[in-house]
């Protein structure tokens, strides 16, 4: 299957009756299973959507065609690789309340014979009610039929996704997830070097984020550890050039003013929790300790420092952005000079 072709196809309406309605009329009766597609790529354009992945099927089940079901569900807030709060249930069921979003029409390709290496699932999105496509992050669950059975008297077999698609729906329109196309756990992979121990702080050329922290404390005592951890602590607000689920993880970071490398508030992580930035931005409280965990594992001496809000963040291209703050200046004040 061409990828390319499939992108040009006429599409096919799709009976969304057994969504729309609560009824069977429409509802696909293939199995799902044997056959597994193991999404690689997504593209979008308006209202469209299509991915493209690989098709493993076992061995004398044949394909007699390709026509994608979709299941378009709205994603948890607190976990963008869920389903939100009440479309955890059997779609098309009587309690199974009415999705925000439908796919209307579908690509439909025949094949013959053995699975291809490559699929493409094209689709056009839509609602019930022929409104516009809701805004926010949803999961897009991929199946279908078009699968032969070797064994006679089998269900009718078909195929599943491996994983749900991320895809986000901004001002009406499709987009995907900057960096992920799928994500079972709710993260996905980021390169932290950047914000590691002895590392000069430096924000990517490319970073699209914009921080700002309010009300940042400038001064804090430098307590022994054994006294209990001081917590250099403020609110920072994210913002992004457009809404959408991004990877992200926010902080404070704090420097050597005379090198600008990094000496407390690094991170060492792998992966960042992906959720959604509206347009005001995000808020999140965020605390660096001073006198424990640093990058010496000793209180940051008495002196001055620069600190910064971060947000490190995954680009369309996978790679990682780091957006900083304006810094400002940190005194770190000996017993003898506290008031």
């Amino acid at each position: 299957m061409d990828p390319s072709q499939v992108a040009a196809a006429e599409l096919t309406t799709v009976n969304t009756s057994w969504l729309c309605e609560a009824g069977d009329d429409g509802q696909p009766e293939h199995s799902g299973s044997p056959g597994v597609v193991v999404p690689r790529e997504i593209s979008a354009d308006g209202d469209q959507v299509q991915v493209t992945g690989t098709l493993d099927l076992e061995n004398g089940y044949e394909v007699t065609g390709f026509s994608p079901d979709a299941l378009v569900t709205p994603a948890h807030a607190e976990n963008r690789a869920l389903p939100a709060d009440p479309f955890t249930g059997t779609a098309g069921a009587e309690d199974y309340p009415l999705p925000p979003i439908v796919a209307i029409e579908r690509v439909e390709t025949e094949l013959t014979g053995e699975a291809p290496a490559t699929v493409a699932a094209r689709l056009r999105l839509g609602t019930c009610d022929g409104a516009p496509l809701p805004d926010g992050p949803y999961l897009l669950s991929l199946t279908g039929g078009g699968i032969e059975s070797p064994h006679r008297g089998e269900n009718p077999a078909g195929w599943l996704a491996s994983a749900d698609v991320l895809l986000d729906v901004v001002d009406g329109q499709v987009q995907p997830v900057p960096g992920a196309l799928t994500a079972p756990s709710g993260e996905i992979p980021v390169d932290m070097s950047g914000l590691s121990c002895g590392t000069a702080l430096t924000a990517s050329d490319d970073a699209s984020l914009a921080i700002s922290v309010q009300t940042p404390p400038t001064s804090l005592p430098a307590a022994p550890a054994d006294e209990g951890p001081v917590m250099l602590s403020a609110d920072v607000t994210v913002t992004a050039p457009a809404p959408g689920t991004r990877g992200l993880l926010e902080g404070i970071v704090i420097t050597n003013p005379t090198t600008g490398t990094i000496v407390a508030g690094a991170r060492h992580a792998d992966v960042v929790g992906l959720g959604w930035i509206p347009e005001e931005g995000i808020t999140s409280t965020v605390s660096t300790p001073t006198t424990q965990g640093t990058c010496s594992q000793r209180p940051l001496a008495a002196g001055a420092y620069q600190a910064h809000g971060f947000a490190l963040s995954v680009g369309a291209d996978g790679g990682t952005e780091l957006s900083l703050s304006d810094p400002w200046t940190l005194e770190i004040t000996a017993a003898d000079d506290e008031g």
